[in-house]
């Protein structure tokens, strides 16, 4: 029975991480400026002369001729690892604390003090602890850009940005059912 128990906790705390069987195909969230505007979206795909967003707004299929693309922003949060960092200061902080407790107790009132300012150290500590991981974790994902000036490069360093691109992109290869769904912009 405990076991049963211990699993329903576990299918409810996890519904679909853990155990679901679908899972969503998650691409980098992409920004291209080009001549006729801005769009927003999943990069599913780029190529030498091609690069397919995944509008996040109509959820069409875009194509992009690179001659027109001035700007890509790539969208690659690093918050899990402002939220290591935050974690990392706060337990040094609760540590630091925690050390320059007293250790020596003459009575029991000393006693008593000592285990209440512990107490209120270590809890302390523990919502510095929280506030600096959320820090950092905000830290990290405003700072999680990855910016493609393409309009400023030269040849090579053009070329040398669309093999960048292609590593954040979803797809390495593009399937012949999903090139007659893009829309090329025009101006």
């Amino acid at each position: 029975m405990r076991w049963t128990a211990v699993l329903l906790v576990i299918l409810l705390v996890f519904p679909t991480t853990i155990f679901g069987t679908a899972t969503k195909a998650r691409g980098n969230k992409a920004t291209v400026y080009c001549s006729s505007g801005k769009y927003r979206g999943t990069l599913l795909y780029v190529d030498n002369q091609l690069l397919v967003l995944k509008e996040k707004k109509s959820d069409e299929l875009l194509g992009f001729a690179f001659p027109r693309v001035e700007r890509v922003y790539i969208r690659k949060s690093k918050a899990g690892i402002g939220i290591l960092a935050g974690l990392g200061i706060g337990i040094g902080l609760v540590g630091i604390i925690i050390l320059s407790i007293p250790k020596k107790a003459d009575n029991l009132g000393s006693a008593l003090g000592i285990v209440i300012l512990a107490s209120a150290a270590i809890a302390a500590g523990l919502v510095l602890t929280v506030f600096t991981a959320a820090g950092g974790g905000l830290l990290g994902s405003i700072f999680g850009w990855k910016r493609f000036k393409l309009y400023k490069m030269n040849e090579t360093e053009k070329e040398r940005a669309i093999l960048k691109l292609r590593g954040y992109s979803l797809l390495a290869e593009f399937p012949d059912e999903l090139r007659a769904r893009v829309v090329m912009t025009t101006e």
